[in-house]
């Protein structure tokens, strides 16, 4: 069974900003020492300072790559600006950098919706994507999480609050409840028998009429003899 990773979490909120932030949970922070401490081991044993110096590097950069990234998502209605930031762990211990960075119009966005993804063997993951007029999809996340999609919900819920979007299950709730209202205002629709249907649309026909005209004739010659 697959291990259940947090989602992002609102770190900030007010009328004109919102962050969400998303770190690496507890599961790959033992990936990464694992992995480290199993590189110490092979240059420990290889009792060379050479090979142990290239053991102990190659075990810290699987370690990093195995490492998740933190991710963030600005969404500033001040400035019209969604931007989305990539850090590693490099970036954030190291180089000090603000990483790699999706920048987007908010005006854009028109909707806010969870996507899943079925992988082979692992199960299925749930991301949340920020969806353009353009149809263009930008995932808050590279990676989504496993388990059920409630928590990715209420978040979605959330920022489409924040960016007053209205979802399209509210839109077709409000359909319905369109419909139904005016479906009462209206009564309901006017019966009538089948004969009345066969009468009125005999007598909206010319060769009917023409027919009926011949027959009152007759009757009217038959009399008169």
């Amino acid at each position: 069974m697959a291990w259940k990773v947090p989602y992002m979490t609102v770190t900030h909120r007010d009328q004109d900003s919102m962050k969400l932030l998303r770190s690496p949970p507890a599961r790959a922070w033992m990936v990464f020492f694992v992995i480290v401490a199993m590189g110490a081991y092979c240059a420990y044993e290889s009792r060379s300072w050479t090979y142990g110096s290239f053991y102990f590097a190659c075990g810290v950069m699987l370690a990093h790559v195995a490492m998740d990234r933190w991710e963030e998502c600005h969404l500033d209605r001040s400035k019209n600006k969604v931007k989305l930031f990539y850090r590693t762990l490099l970036d954030r211990v190291l180089f000090r950098q603000p990483g790699r960075c999706v920048v987007s119009n908010l005006s854009e966005i028109v909707d806010v919706r969870v996507e899943s993804e079925t992988l082979k063997y692992a199960g299925t993951t749930f991301n949340i994507v920020l969806v353009s007029d353009t149809g263009y999809t930008l995932g808050l996340t590279s990676t989504g999480t496993y388990g059920n999609k409630e928590e990715q919900e209420k978040l979605a819920s959330e920022i489409r609050d924040f960016l007053n979007l209205v979802s399209p299950t509210q839109i077709l709730e409000n359909l319905e409840a369109l419909v139904a209202e005016k479906v009462a205002r209206s009564g309901p629709p006017p019966t009538s028998s089948p004969d009345d249907n066969d009468t009125n649309t005999c007598s909206d026909d010319p060769l009917f009429a023409k027919v009926t005209t011949r027959s009152a004739s007759a009757k009217e010659r038959r009399k008169a003899k």
